[in-house]
């Protein structure tokens, strides 16, 4: 692929001239002499050409004749080697961290929306821009707040990060109220004798009064902090806590989501090899293959426990697109399979503590002695057989199609 150079007719100029425009030797006032850089760069607004151009004092007996003064403005626009303004960097920046925006949403935003030039590639230099820009303003972030800290004390916050089990281990300790990362170490061992010396000494030359500490519930971190700072109360992560507390809902949401997808697959791909057979002008086409993308997309659901759970979604996707089916085959548009979607039988395996539990909030369904029960009124999935019965009743065999009978 033949890469096309940029069209540049079209694009305005700035130019950029210090502010003082009078000598300071024998005041007169400054000349230009010639433009010292010429760079295109990308502003949220649009793309410039921006040419920083110096000037010099005219007067031939001036000492400071031969210096050429130029705008520090123009330095500042961008960083070195790169095309796009600070402005986009802190924009991107703002959309990534703050707005929680993927890559391809704010390569759109800029290239669609914005109509600026740009790819994901970019996104992601700036963003790592951005990252350089933010710590280099921690100076300027403890300025300001070191008087609060000086007048209230600090309350601290640590947490490790280990991505396997007997590498080093990354200890971050950041000012519980405003978010400061205050001390950083890569720890091989996490041992008592270990962390006193090198995470929570350096943080007393900080010169500021401890006042409270909040972190995991590693027993060698909770030992080097009562020894450490006895007077200083300690507190468990409330999330790590909660995901303890959870551990076993979360292995019965994975059981019961495994079983559901399981039960689902291979019906699946038998129901989609059949749609290939289907002619190119079939009505009853486009409609199918959305269910199927449908049923697709539930079985890469994920849990993000303690609140989030996978095995309910699915569930709750599943159970949905039943009572859809059911609304089209009570209308008459489509026809249903039979013995198709056996997923009803996924939770006769499971633990009687997943066949007893409940979820009685609005839209969610509970299931009890093996199967299902509707205990919400506001849900529109129909009572008895739809539920019951699951996809089996709703895909049966398709013996009224115009091309044949899709059998399974």
């Amino acid at each position: 692929m033949v890469r096309r150079a940029k069209d540049n007719r079209d694009v305005p100029k700035l130019y950029d001239r210090p502010q003082e425009r009078i000598c300071p030797r024998c005041v007169e006032v400054w000349q230009r002499c010639y433009p010292l850089w010429r760079k295109y760069i990308v502003f949220l607004s649009g793309r410039y050409l921006v040419i920083s151009t110096g000037y010099r004092c005219p007067k031939p007996t001036c000492a400071w004749r031969e210096r050429v003064y130029t705008s520090p403005e123009a330095n500042r626009l961008t960083v070195r080697g790169s095309s796009f303004a600070l402005e986009v960097s802190v924009q991107i920046g703002y959309w990534r961290f703050w707005q929680r925006w993927t890559v391809a949403q704010i390569h759109e935003t800029l290239s669609v929306e914005r109509r600026l030039p740009s790819s994901e590639r970019a996104v992601l230099y700036l963003i790592g821009v951005f990252l350089g820009l933010l710590r280099c303003t921690y100076p300027l972030r403890w300025a300001e707040h070191a008087p609060y800290f000086q007048r209230h004390g600090m309350f601290l916050s640590i947490d490790a990060l280990k991505p396997e089990k007997g590498n080093r281990a990354l200890y971050v300790v950041r000012a519980l109220k405003f978010g400061l990362v205050l001390h950083q170490v890569s720890l091989c061992s996490a041992a008592q004798a270990t962390l006193q010396p090198r995470l929570l000494q350096p943080l007393e030359s900080l010169g500021y009064r401890i006042c409270g500490v909040v972190s995991d519930d590693e027993k060698a971190l909770r030992l080097a902090l009562a020894h450490r700072w006895p007077q200083v109360s300690h507190q468990t992560c409330q999330v790590h806590g909660l995901r303890d507390a959870a551990t076993p809902l979360v292995q019965a949401d994975q059981a019961f989501k495994k079983a559901l997808k399981k039960a689902i697959r291979a019906p699946l791909y038998a129901v989609c090899r059949n749609l290939n057979r289907l002619a190119p002008d079939d009505p009853c086409l486009n409609v199918l293959h959305t269910y199927a993308d449908l049923i697709r997309h539930t079985l890469t659901e994920g849990s993000q426990p303690p609140f989030d759970w996978g095995g309910l979604r699915v569930f709750q996707d599943l159970a949905r697109l039943t009572a859809s089916l059911t609304r089209n085959q009570e209308k008459g548009g489509i026809r249903s399979w039979l013995n198709c979607w056996p997923w009803r039988n996924a939770t006769a395996p499971l633990l009687p503590a997943i066949g007893n539990s409940s979820a009685n909030t609005a839209g969610c369904w509970s299931w009890s002695d093996g199967w299902i029960r509707r205990t919400s009124q506001a849900s529109r999935v129909p009572r008895g057989g739809a539920l019951k019965n699951g996809f089996r009743n709703s895909w049966r065999n398709w013996s009224g199609m115009p091309n044949g009978s899709l059998q399974m």
